[in-house]
């Protein structure tokens, strides 16, 4: 009898052990990322120019290449082959604040107290918004900055004399809350740094082949690369953080160290710096203690298996981030919620102890129905 006991209970202990170790591991620990569906912001998928002065979601974008967000929520979108630079409202409304929707640029500066909607923008593919609400609009075909004005008027900023000689293309804009403007000009693999004022001269950094820029609070102006680097600029020097797509995120909550990464697009938010990581096709959060996270997927509906996307978010104001899919012509938004203090875990996690707590209610019972059995016995 008593060896039959030990037996009972070993099973009973075996049973506890498989049952709890089973029911833990099928825990849905994760929820996917791609489960939330991104919001359309703006655009129909088809490349054309309408809408203005009404709802931006029923409106047509022609391969928008750059977008910004204002402290107030107001979104400026480069619509690059619409010629123009878009805004939309926080009530959905869209409307043109730059550019006429003609091609012939001039190179000339612009006289003063011009409409920024009674110019002709080329190729207006990056903005960038300052602390004072200026919008700095890139347009590479004339090599120039211009810079908008709450009043709409519009002034040239930057000029290709100014840099020495024509850009064949502005790449991205930053600009910092003490007005610093910065340029990427991956053709000739450099950052062109031009501080406020209207004295002030340019100041070239070389970065291997910039392509997307972003400043955040403190000053430090992040980069991507066409080589897939991502790079920090402050006071004047320029740190690795990721040097190829081989290498991986030295903290890294879901994937290992050597895990391929591809930043290809960098926007900065008010709780940390947003990168896209192409070879995961997702976007990567990185904050200000080193922690990084997974913000969001980007699912193949609607942004495609490789199509390039560009990220936008207010670095002054909590809020959303926006994706911009350049394919698609059309603007997305997706909530990011902060991962709590010293917890990289994704925010989507489903808790597993309700599965555990059913799992200790299966072995309760088994055990009262073989202590039944022994009674019976």
């Amino acid at each position: 009898m008593w060896y039959t006991s030990v037996v009972m209970r070993k099973h009973v202990a075996a049973l506890a052990v498989l049952t709890v170790s089973a029911l833990a591991s099928s825990a849905p620990a994760l929820a996917s990322a791609e489960a939330t569906a991104p919001t359309l912001v703006a655009g129909v998928g088809r490349a054309a120019f309408s809408g203005d002065g009404g709802a931006a979601v029923q409106a047509s974008l022609n391969r928008p290449l750059g977008a910004a967000v204002a402290a107030d929520g107001t979104v400026y979108v480069a619509d690059t082959l619409n010629h123009r630079v878009r805004a939309v409202g926080t009530d959905g409304v869209i409307r043109t604040v730059a550019g006429n929707g003609e091609q012939n640029a001039q190179a000339e500066p612009v006289p003063v107290g011009t409409k920024g909607t009674g110019i002709a923008l080329g190729s207006p593919n990056a903005v960038a918004v300052g602390a004072d609400g200026t919008v700095f609009i890139a347009d590479s075909s004339v090599s120039q900055v211009y810079a908008l004005a709450a009043d709409g008027t519009i002034t040239s900023r930057v000029t290709g004399d100014l840099l020495g000689g024509p850009i064949a293309t502005i790449n991205s804009l930053a600009v910092t809350s003490a007005g610093t403007l910065y340029l990427a000009d991956r053709e000739n693999s450099r950052i062109v740094e031009i501080a406020a004022g209207d004295r002030a001269r340019p100041v070239s950094t070389p970065v291997p082949l910039p392509t997307g820029l972003a400043a955040d609070a403190t000053g430090a102006v992040w980069i991507s690369s066409a080589t897939s680097q991502l790079s920090r600029l402050q006071d004047g020097k320029v740190a690795t953080i990721v040097g190829s797509p081989n290498d991986g995120w030295t903290a890294d909550e879901k994937r290992p160290v050597a895990s391929p990464f591809g930043a290809t697009a960098v926007t900065a938010g008010k709780d940390g710096v947003y990168i896209i990581d192409n070879a995961q096709r997702t976007v990567r959060r990185l904050g200000a203690d080193g922690t990084v996270s997974t913000a969001t997927a980007l699912p193949a509906d609607p942004f495609g298996a490789r199509d390039p996307v560009v990220l936008a978010m207010s670095v002054t104001t909590t809020g959303p981030l926006y994706l911009v899919d350049t394919v698609g012509s059309r603007i997305f938004s997706t909530a990011v919620a902060a991962p709590d203090s010293g917890d990289t875990a994704d925010p989507g996690a489903v808790p597993a102890w309700p599965w555990i707590a059913a799992g200790v209610v299966a072995v309760l019972l088994a055990v009262l129905f073989m202590v039944a059995r022994r009674r019976r016995a």
